[in-house]
């Protein structure tokens, strides 16, 4: 297991993830990557990474490596409401102030396009268009760059209107076809645990031509392995560990921290698996979005993944129990494989003892 470091923690093994997406950004563009998979999967961990180790020499300075040109951007850290939002967080006017904040705050800045103060006036002005705009100044870069644009929870953008006309995500997207499938000047990678929101795009038939679907999943068995043997875990603990939490990282790391809590191992993984219990019946009975027939659809759902390992609806009843559950992140439906599973094994466990009522 490679041995990396990134932001005082260690990166457990992730060199298949980190390879691919290194190999992607050195290939001509061609398609939108959209890298899906379940929540606390390790997506934006392994995408910053390789921005920032990969892809910049000196991350801090925004100094990049080879003649990369690279935005990157998560918009969980962005207020988005309306056009006018989407505009101040996405574009800046070129001027020093902005260059000497960009010193100040990298992390802030990488995401930022700039464009001449009096053409974002104009295209704020509604008098030119943004995506116009923005591939021409991409295929000035292209002629000497490597363009990369990377956006997090892309879903963010969903029902807002240009000038309440216009879908601003459709738009988005049209422009990150053009970039990529039509021109090859930009690579557009694409993050999203919003597995609702994934369906929709691999089930447009457009975007399903233009796009590469790349799932970043929990830790299997032998890595996890690896891990905790490194750490001084015994094989029979970690196959228990396994058994109840799976390769989700945040579970195993919350384990090592807080296990000397409890008398044993066991105590700690059954408590963790009432607790993701008690969550499930929380959102079923409190949310007010599971009605009596949901619930019933549910727990049909759930005996499936408990007897069989995953659940393939075969019938159109389960896709608003499907959306309602992996919006909340207690399922996992990856589109691609059809099958629907637990955000993480812990889920999968809690739906045991709904089972067994």
């Amino acid at each position: 297991m490679a041995d990396r470091f990134f932001r005082g923690e260690k990166l457990i093994d992730r060199e298949k993830e980190i390879n691919f997406l290194v190999d992607w950004f050195n290939a001509l563009p061609k398609e939108i990557l959209w890298i899906y998979g379940p929540k606390s999967s390790g997506k934006t961990t392994i995408v910053e990474y390789v921005v920032e180790k990969e892809l910049f020499e000196d991350f801090d300075q925004l100094k990049p490596k080879k003649n990369y040109w690279v935005k990157y951007m998560n918009l969980r850290g962005y207020l988005i409401t309306n056009y006018n939002s989407f505009l101040e967080a996405f574009i800046k006017p070129t001027d020093k102030k902005i260059k000497e904040k960009k010193k100040i705050n990298a992390r802030m800045s990488v995401g930022i396009f700039e464009i001449e103060a009096e053409i974002l006036k104009e295209i704020k002005n509604r008098e030119k268009d943004l995506f116009n705009v923005m591939i021409g100044e991409i295929s000035k870069l292209a002629k000497h760059k490597r363009v990369i644009i990377i956006i997090d929870e892309i879903q963010t953008l969903e029902d807002i209107y240009i000038n309440g006309e216009k879908e601003l995500l459709k738009e988005f997207l049209n422009f990150c076809v053009r970039l990529t499938k039509e021109l090859h000047i930009s690579h557009v990678a694409i993050i999203s645990s919003n597995t609702v929101f994934i369906d929709k795009i691999y089930n447009d038939a457009k975007l399903k031509l233009t796009s590469e679907f790349y799932k970043v999943d929990h830790l299997p068995f032998e890595i996890v392995y690896d891990w905790l043997t490194s750490e001084g875990f015994k094989k029979n603990d970690i196959d228990m560990i396994y058994y109840y939490l799976g390769g989700c990282i945040p579970l195993l790391q919350k384990l090592k921290r807080n296990i000397g809590e409890f008398k044993n191992l066991k105590e700690y993984l059954e408590h963790q698996q009432w607790l993701a219990y008690t969550e499930i019946m929380h959102f079923m009975n409190f949310s007010g979005k599971v009605s009596k027939e949901d619930r019933k659809i549910f727990e049909d759902i759930a005996s499936s993944i408990v007897k069989n390992g995953y659940f393939i609806p075969d019938s159109d009843k389960y896709t608003r129990v499907i959306d309602t559950f992996a919006s909340a992140e207690i399922l996992f439906f990856d589109p691609l494989s059809l099958k629907v599973v637990g955000n993480n094994r812990l889920y999968e466990k809690a739906m045991e003892l709904l089972v067994k009522g």
